[in-house]
């Protein structure tokens, strides 16, 4: 189905989300942080991105903003344990590609439906649409 690319330091949730998706057969691909996520991305025809927001070397709001620049086309989704406000509008201000921002924990079955949620409503709708109703959702329910 889809080529993800998935940037998580935490390895049991990592492997876990990683695990689901497979077996709803997504091809993923795994990333410790921010800098291997880059890599992956320009080497990789990836569908989407997850990242997670708080990782080591480069985190996941400096990969956004590097991924932007070079594959704008891509969707990027926030996965985070932190729902603060500030912290949802540094993702959504990481790239016009980011669509979404998701709190842990999540089930990997809501991470499931949620992927394939946006990659069927960015290729219907497009980037733009997906993230400014994400936004709109996610700052009315962010915690001030």
């Amino acid at each position: 189905m889809a080529n993800i690319l998935y940037a998580e330091d935490d390895r049991d949730c990592r492997e876990l989300f990683a695990f689901a998706l497979r077996q709803n057969d997504h091809t993923v691909h795994e990333a410790i942080n921010g800098a291997q996520a880059v890599q992956i991305v320009r080497e990789e025809a990836i569908d989407l991105v997850l990242l997670d927001a708080r990782m080591p070397m480069v985190t996941g709001y400096d990969a956004a903003r590097i991924i932007a620049k070079e594959r704008p086309d891509i969707p990027v989704v926030f996965l985070s344990a932190r729902g603060m406000r500030r912290e949802v509008n540094l993702a959504f201000d990481s790239g016009k590609m980011v669509v979404d921002y998701l709190i842990k924990p999540i089930s990997p079955q809501q991470l499931v439906d949620t992927v394939e949620n946006i990659i069927e409503s960015c290729r219907i709708r497009g980037i733009d649409s997906v993230r400014e109703e994400n936004r709109a959702r996610e700052l009315v329910s962010a915690e001030w």
